[in-house]
C-alpha cells in the first residue's frame, strides 16, 4: 500500500498527490483564506543543507517575481523535518506535454507562447536573476491561454550569487515529473543548454537564458529539437559550433526574419548572440502586430483544452483582411463621392427624383454698388405654407452670387451683360421642392422681401426686381474739428451742400432732396481756418452720411 497522503499540511487542506520521489513531493492544496489552488512542494531530505539551502534560494528568488508570466510565489514555511513552498497552481498544461501532443504548433501559436516567455524572461533578468533552467517543461500553459514561467530552482541571483552544484528536480504545477526521483549534478537540462553552460555553469548569465529560448522556439516551430539530448563529446562539438539543421530546411513555412532570429539566439559565442532579451521582443511584437491577438490566444486555450491533437488554424494576417475588403471600400467610397457630386449638383433631383421634385431658381436685380468689396449678403429661405404652420424646408437655403442672367427668345438663349449698367445679376443654385405651397424669405442688408409660390410639375424661374434701380433718400451730419489742438468747431461752422448747381446750407436741402447713387459735394466753412471741400457717393443701400471735418487754421 502506498503512503496515506496527509488530510492538511501546515494551514493547508491536500486535494491530491501530483508526483512524489526521493527528495520530496508535489500536492494540489487549497489555499485557507484566498480559496484557490495551490502548488505545494515539499522537500523531505534530511542532513544535505545544501539542497535546503537552494530550496530557500528559489523561494528568495520567486518573492520578488511578481509578474503576471511567472508563476506567483504564496508561501514558504517548515513544518517538522520538511520545507515547503506554496505557489500558483496552473491549470492546464506544460509547453513539454502540449508539444508531446501536438509536435510542432505553427509560426504564429508559437511567437505568441515565445513572446509571453521573453516577458518572464525579461521581467527576470532586469532583477538580476538568470534562470538557467529554460524548457518547455518550465512554461506552464493554463487553460485560459495564460503562458507562465516556473521552476527557478537552479537560478542565480546577482544579490545572492551562491552557485550550489547539485540540483533540485522540476516540480512544476502542471506536470508529473520523474525527475525528482533524480537527484542530478547538472545545473540545467543539457538539450537546451547553452555551451558555456554546459562547460561552466557559474558563467552562465542572461546570454545562457536567450540561447535556451531559441532552442525552445525551435522546437515549437520544427517538433524537433536542434541537437541529440544525449550530452556526449560529439554532441558537445555541435552545440559549440551551431552545427544543426536549420529550421526552414524542416518547415519552409518559417519566416525567413524568425529563423535568423533564431540562429543569432543560438550562436555558440555568447558575444555574438542578442545581448538583452528586449530586441528578440522587439521582432517578435513587430510580426504578431500582423494579427489579431485574440483569435491566436483563443486557439493557444483550445490547444490546451483539446485531449487529442488539435487543428492549429491558419490565422489571417490584419493586411489581407484589409486587401480584400479595400477595393470594395474604395468603390463605396468613389460611389459616396459621386452621388454627394451629384445630389449638390441637382442632377439626382433632375434624374431620379425628378417625378416628385421641381426645380426652383431664383434671380434678382440689384444697383451695382461702387465700393470695392462690398456687395450685401443675399441670402434666401423656403418655408412651406400648409396655412397653419410654416416650418422651414431642410437644406433649402441659398446664398445669392452674381451670374449673368439669360433671356430667351425663339428657344435661343442670349446672356444679358450688365458691364455698364446700374444694375447687376444674382442667382442662387437650384432649390427642388415638392408640389405644393411656398413662401420665400430674402433678407438683402436692411432689406427683407416675402414672396408666396405655388410650386406645380413644372420648372419655375423668378426674377426678382424688388431692388432694381432701388435709391433711398439721405441724411447728413456735419461736425467739425482744430486739426492741431482737437478743439470742437461744429457750432462756429457752416456746412453746405451743392444742390442743383448751387451751394446751400445743408439744413435748407430738403427732406426727399438726397437721394443714394449720386456724387454728394459738401464744403465746410469756419472763420480762422482753411474751407474743406469733400466730394462723396453713396451705395444704394446707404442712407445715412456722418460728415466729421478736420480744418486747418489759416
Amino acid at each position: 500500500m502506498g503512503e496515506k497522503i496527509p488530510e492538511y499540511i501546515g494551514k493547508y487542506k491536500i486535494m491530491g498527490l501530483i508526483a512524489k520521489g526521493g527528495m520530496g513531493a508535489v500536492y494540489k492544496a487549497v489555499h485557507p483564506s484566498l480559496k484557490r489552488l495551490v502548488i505545494l512542494k515539499k522537500l523531505t531530505i534530511r542532513n544535505n543543507a545544501t539542497v535546503r539551502q537552494r530550496f530557500k534560494r528559489e523561494a528568495r528568488i520567486l518573492l520578488d517575481m511578481q509578474s503576471p508570466y511567472i508563476v506567483h510565489l504564496f508561501d514558504y514555511f517548515i513544518e517538522g523535518s520538511s520545507h515547503y513552498i506554496v505557489e500558483e497552481y496552473v491549470e492546464g498544461l506544460s509547453l513539454a506535454q502540449l508539444l508531446e501532443k501536438q509536435v510542432a504548433l505553427g509560426t504564429e501559436l508559437s511567437l505568441l507562447i515565445f513572446h509571453d516567455a521573453c516577458l518572464a524572461l525579461k521581467f527576470a533578468h532586469a532583477r538580476g536573476i538568470v534562470h538557467r533552467d529554460i524548457k518547455p517543461g518550465n512554461i506552464l500553459i493554463s487553460k485560459r491561454g495564460e503562458v507562465k514561467l516556473a521552476d527557478f530552482g537552479i537560478a542565480s541571483s546577482e544579490s545572492d550569487p551562491e552557485d550550489i552544484s547539485s540540483s533540485i528536480p522540476d516540480s512544476s504545477a502542471t506536470i508529473q515529473d520523474s525527475n525528482l526521483t533524480q537527484n542530478g549534478v547538472t545545473l540545467g537540462t543539457p538539450a537546451y543548454m547553452s555551451p558555456e553552460q554546459i562547460t561552466d555553469s557559474k558563467s552562465a548569465d542572461k546570454r545562457a537564458d536567450i540561447y535556451s529560448m531559441g532552442v525552445m522556439l525551435y522546437e515549437m516551430l520544427t517538433g524537433t529539437k536542434p541537437f541529440s539530448s544525449a550530452l556526449d563529446q560529439s554532441t558537445l562539438e555541435k552545440i559549440k559550433k551551431g552545427s544543426y539543421i536549420k529550421p526552414r530546411k524542416i518547415d519552409r513555412t518559417i519566416p525567413k526574419k524568425i529563423e535568423k532570429m533564431i540562429c543569432k539566439m543560438m550562436k555558440g559565442n555568447p558575444a555574438k548572440r542578442f545581448q538583452s532579451i528586449e530586441p528578440v521582443i522587439k521582432i517578435i511584437k513587430k510580426y504578431l502586430l500582423q494579427y489579431e491577438t485574440k483569435p491566436i490566444r483563443i486557439a493557444l486555450a483550445q490547444s490546451v483544452i483539446s485531449k487529442n491533437q488539435f487543428p492549429v488554424p491558419d490565422f489571417k494576417k490584419k493586411n489581407e483582411k484589409w486587401k480584400k475588403t479595400f477595393p470594395g471600400l474604395c468603390i463605396i467610397f468613389c460611389l459616396i463621392l459621386l452621388f454627394v457630386f451629384c445630389w449638390n449638383k441637382g442632377l439626382v433631383h433632375k434624374t431620379v427624383l425628378r417625378p416628385w421634385y421641381t426645380e426652383i431658381c431664383l434671380n434678382m436685380e440689384m444697383p451695382v454698388t461702387t465700393s470695392i468689396d462690398s456687395d450685401l449678403p443675399a441670402r434666401a429661405f423656403f418655408f412651406t405654407d400648409d396655412g397653419k404652420d410654416i416650418p422651414e424646408v431642410s437644406g433649402s437655403r441659398r446664398v445669392f452670387f452674381e451670374k449673368d442672367y439669360y433671356t430667351e427668345k425663339n428657344g435661343i438663349k442670349t446672356s444679358v451683360k450688365t458691364a455698364g449698367s446700374k444694375n447687376k445679376n444674382y442667382g442662387t443654385k437650384p432649390v427642388y421642392l415638392k408640389p405644393g405651397n411656398y413662401r420665400i424669405k430674402i433678407t438683402v442688408g436692411p432689406y427683407i422681401i416675402w414672396k408666396s409660390i405655388s410650386v406645380g410639375k413644372e420648372n419655375l424661374e423668378l426674377k426678382i426686381d424688388t431692388l432694381k434701380d432701388k435709391k433711398r433718400n439721405i441724411t447728413v451730419k456735419g461736425e467739425s474739428f482744430d486739426l492741431i489742438s482737437q478743439k470742437n468747431l461744429t457750432d462756429k461752422t457752416d456746412f453746405r451742400i451743392f444742390h442743383r448747381g448751387k451751394w446751400i446750407l445743408l439744413e435748407d436741402a430738403g427732406e426727399n432732396e438726397l437721394k443714394t447713387g449720386s456724387i454728394i459735394k459738401i464744403k465746410a466753412s469756419c472763420p480762422g481756418y482753411k474751407e474743406a471741400v469733400y466730394s462723396l457717393i453713396l451705395d444704394w443701400y446707404q442712407d445715412e452720411l456722418v460728415l466729421s471735418a478736420g480744418l486747418s487754421p489759416e
